[in-house]
């Protein structure tokens, strides 16, 4: 919101906006609104797009387009890869401790 003073002796002035003439107080304080408001529509955004990620079937917000399905699949081979490894670990103890229990498995 810009305001022009038309006349500055008599405090006369012109909102660009809307073309209004008004009379100028010194009472009353005008603030221009408009960055707050575009901040605010960018934490709609942000926030829109982490309600998303909670929904597997929805695309990440700086995704290509196509990408839908991406979080599912992610999900599915975060639980491949660590169920993975941790079978892994439980059969390299258990492997361990069969050999330790029985030694006449290796000869001794």
């Amino acid at each position: 919101m810009e305001i022009i003073k038309v006349c500055p002796e008599l405090n006369v002035v012109m909102d660009v906006d809307s073309g209004l003439i008004a009379e100028m107080r010194k009472d009353v304080l005008v603030v221009d609104l408009n960055p707050i408001e575009e901040e605010i529509n960018k934490l709609e955004k942000l926030a829109k797009a982490f309600e998303n990620s909670l929904d597997p079937r929805c695309s990440p917000l700086k995704a290509y387009p196509g990408r839908e399905g991406t979080y599912k699949i992610g999900g599915m081979f975060q639980g491949m890869f660590f169920g993975f490894w941790v079978t892994l670990a439980i059969l390299v103890l258990v492997t361990i401790l069969v050999i330790k229990t029985n030694l006449s498995l290796i000869g001794l």
